[in-house]
């Protein structure tokens, strides 16, 4: 269900009749409701006084404010990561960006998105920031879902090879200003677009 509502196959504000989504997910209605509750905790499905669930709709506001907490929370894992970094750690995200490279060369979105999740994420564990990881994780659903509003062009997404560099870049020159504000300027890069599509949605929200 997650995936469903992160890729858009349950648009936001779309009701959720508990009754079909189960036949259709091959499921009892009960691990349903267990996954409704821990989506809901995510903010991704809210729930109405009446008790009927809904898909959380978006806002152009909750866009912003996604988008300015994770470029806040991963300025401040790069620039602890850059204490921590091994050369084994560069080779590995240097690896990455060459993957990253090669998908966006065959147009391959789901490959494109992976390979540019899991070099944040390597920043991640780099940095050792338990905490600022957490805050990251705990965001990670509703980040993914306006992200996916965000998805680039190729154009964009050759862009992101270039913005990835430098943030490696930065980091091997153990530049902790300009690696964090490239982080943030890569990470807001996409928020322009995020807020075109969330307007188009908002004219066709249930």
């Amino acid at each position: 269900m997650r995936e469903m509502i992160i890729k858009g196959e349950l648009e936001p504000g779309q009701p959720i009749a508990e009754e079909e989504l189960a036949k259709e997910l091959q499921i009892s209605r009960t691990p349903l409701r267990e996954a409704l509750q821990i989506l809901e905790l995510e903010g991704l499905v809210n729930r109405s006084l009446n008790g009927r669930m809904n898909v959380a709709p978006i806002s152009i506001q909750e866009v912003k404010e996604i988008f300015v907490i994770r470029s806040n929370l991963e300025g401040i894992v790069v620039e602890d990561a850059i204490d921590n970094i091994t050369q084994k750690d560069i080779d590995h995200l240097t690896h990455l960006i060459k993957l990253l490279k090669m998908a966006i060369s065959l147009e391959d979105y789901e490959t494109i998105d992976r390979f540019g999740k899991q070099f944040h994420e390597y920043i991640y564990t780099v940095s050792g920031n338990k905490m600022a990881v957490k805050f990251l994780y705990q965001l990670n659903s509703m980040i993914n879902r306006y992200r996916r509003l965000a998805h680039k062009s190729i154009g964009d997404t050759k862009q992101s090879v270039k913005e990835h560099k430098m943030i490696l870049h930065y980091i091997i020159q153990k530049d902790k200003i300009n690696a964090v504000e490239e982080m943030k300027k890569h990470i807001l890069g996409s928020l322009n677009q995020a807020i075109k599509t969330v307007e188009k949605y908002e004219h066709t929200q249930f």
